[in-house]
């Protein structure tokens, strides 16, 4: 077994510009691997037999993933890239857990592979299988998956939900138990005008607070016909930022990469393989 600071795993990869809190505990029988720019937060544990993420993994404060089962070989944990864990989540691998790209996971969500407690020569049930999340789905706060359920591609569940039986991709669903609301709900693609409606506000307001509470003057955003974001610095450095295309050309700068960090915060994520960093505050 191979060990590196507060990770104890049979093999380690660990991208670049990673985060890892020092309290962190890590036990992988197998595999442990994490891409580029990740954070894993305080009081968080992983028990399982492998597990591997992609880039841009977020997981909040005392995440925990393991409790019973965790030993079971079949204790396997994928997640894809730019998927955001928030505190005190569960994610029980007694049966592999396969989560998707770009998923949000929110607080205290619980994902469970296995229930059993009573005697079930007795009759009283019992249920193992895994859980399998698609891309681009939201889970929110105190949402409950339960074993051999799914959620398919571009779908977002209501607060709260318990997860019974499969979601169908391209919806939204909610309830407990959760059934679907709406049917080829998402993605819904937002035309010129609804995104101008939607930008204008969102920059004005960057502008606003980053020139009152983080004291940098003199900035000029702006959004056009063509879906950019165009940035000019007090210097006349020119940053534009592709919102549909999600890509960056011209200066990167501290101001730059600030704008980009609340895009993210918003709801608009671009990723240039650079961490998420904002100004600090001067007040």
């Amino acid at each position: 077994m191979e060990k590196y600071k507060n990770i104890t795993a049979k093999e380690i990869i660990i991208g670049n510009n990673c985060q890892i809190a020092d309290d962190v505990q890590i036990n992988v029988r197998g595999r442990f691997e994490i891409g580029d720019c990740s954070i894993i937060k305080n009081g968080t544990t992983i028990q399982c037999e492998e597990f591997l993420a992609g880039e841009y993994l977020y997981m909040s404060k005392s995440v925990e993933i393991g409790r019973g089962g965790f030993t079971n070989k079949e204790a396997i944990v994928h997640i894809g890239q730019h998927v955001g864990i928030f505190e005190n989540t569960l994610i029980n691998p007694n049966s592999p857990v396969t989560i998707g790209d770009e998923v949000g996971i929110g607080t205290e969500v619980m994902i469970w592979t296995h229930g059993a407690w009573l005697d079930v020569t007795q009759g009283f049930p019992s249920d193992f299988g895994p859980v399998t999340i698609g891309n681009n789905v939201w889970l929110p706060a105190r949402t409950i998956m339960l074993p051999n359920t799914s959620i398919g591609d571009n779908c977002v569940i209501g607060i709260g939900s318990i997860i019974t039986k499969p979601i169908p991709s391209n919806s939204m669903a909610a309830g407990s138990p959760c059934r679907v609301l709406r049917e080829n709900y998402y993605p819904r693609p937002l035309d010129k005008q609804a995104l101008e409606k939607l930008i204008v506000p969102m920059i004005e307001y960057w502008k606003q607070s980053t020139e009152e509470k983080k004291g940098v003057e003199n900035i000029s955003v702006e959004y056009n016909s063509e879906n950019q974001i165009i940035l000019l610095s007090h210097s006349n450095n020119k940053t534009q930022f592709d919102i549909l295309n999600k890509k960056i050309t011209g200066d990167k700068s501290p101001l730059s990469e600030d704008l980009r960090d609340y895009l993210r915060r918003k709801g608009i994520k671009i990723f240039t393989g650079l961490p998420f960093v904002s100004l600090k505050s001067i007040i």
